[in-house]
């Protein structure tokens, strides 16, 4: 590959380690800066990753020339404005989920990205896994769809010091967290991307002394199906995906990001779906795609993506205000 896209990243979680090691193994990509407001933390992070240089000034990084993208694993609460700074640079961006809770903020988003000709990609694994692949290209041939159920749910490794009295940003109510914000929104993502936009929204919720959601039901009404998504960061859950119709089913279990090994069943006959096995890091599906959506200037995908989060955002937004009726239009 000829060109090499050089990006600089903000935050330095758990998920932002994992998408160094992705960067280093997808060719076209490098990594040359991550930026953080803790000076000595960010340059530990940037040591430990293998990252060139570290900062604290996010203008300053935006101002390179040679920063091709910018990925954005703040908290979410940051996510507009730090991705509008980004793209008003012109800079491409891969934004951790979610890209936004609210449908207004998504657009405000994409829009921008239109306006600077840079790409906004939001970045939700689950949708390039080769086994979801797989399944969602066989969801035709199931035949009506009479039930659906997506489930993503872990002891979250917070919790306790949450239970202790302490306030980790994943249980802040202010820092846009929660388990249907942080959890659910891959169970969104996917029932978005297999069935589209539904026609109602029922959010039931379980709730913390702070007002933080714990877990929580989500049932997504399509016509002759109703789609079950459930959440939790207060316990594991049976975390898969199983989809059924009137001639055939498929089914994973395990981590919803991953979408491990699944079966497909059409006409009787069960088949296993092992597509992903030997590679060791699921970010770098999502990661090639948006290095050749970028290096081709594909608008489809700019377009689909964008369609995809706004709606996702939508379903949140009427979920935490209780609203059934879905507003895109």
């Amino acid at each position: 590959m000829e060109k090499t896209l050089t990006i600089g990243s903000v935050g330095t979680s758990a998920i932002m380690k994992l998408m160094q090691q992705a960067i280093a193994a997808v060719p076209g990509l490098t990594s040359q800066v991550v930026c953080s407001r803790d000076e000595v933390r960010g340059r530990e992070f940037a040591r430990a990753a293998g990252v060139p240089e570290s900062c604290t000034d996010y203008k300053a990084m935006l101002e390179r020339e040679d920063i091709s993208i910018v990925y954005i694993a703040s908290p979410n609460r940051f996510h507009l404005e730090q991705t509008v700074q980004a793209l008003e640079h012109r800079k491409h961006v891969i934004l951790e989920k979610p890209a936004a809770v609210r449908r207004g903020d998504a657009e405000r988003l994409f829009q921008t990205a239109q306006d600077n000709g840079v790409f906004l990609f939001e970045a939700i694994s689950t949708l390039f896994m080769p086994n979801y692949l797989a399944c969602k290209g066989a969801l035709s041939r199931l035949g009506p769809v009479r039930r659906a159920e997506i489930t993503y749910g872990q002891y979250s490794s917070k919790y306790d010091a949450y239970l202790r009295g302490e306030n980790p940003n994943i249980f802040n109510p202010e820092m846009e967290a929660g388990a249907l914000n942080d959890m659910g929104i891959y169970c969104v993502h996917t029932a978005v991307d297999l069935f589209g936009p539904p026609e109602t929204v029922d959010w039931q919720g379980e709730y913390g002394p702070n007002g933080i959601d714990l877990a929580g039901q989500l049932s997504l009404g399509y016509p002759g199906f109703t789609c079950l998504l459930r959440t939790a960061k207060n316990r594991d859950l049976d975390s898969g995906c199983y989809v059924e119709g009137e001639r055939g089913w498929f089914r994973s279990r395990g981590p919803l990001n991953e979408f491990p090994a699944a079966q497909l069943a059409l006409d009787g006959a069960v088949e296993d779906l092992r597509l992903q096995e030997g590679v060791q890091n699921r970010l770098i599906f999502e990661l090639t795609r948006f290095r050749d959506g970028i290096l081709e200037r594909d608008q489809a995908l700019f377009r689909a993506m964008a369609r995809q989060s706004t709606t996702a955002a939508a379903i949140l937004e009427a979920a935490h205000a209780g609203r059934r009726r879905l507003e895109l239009s």
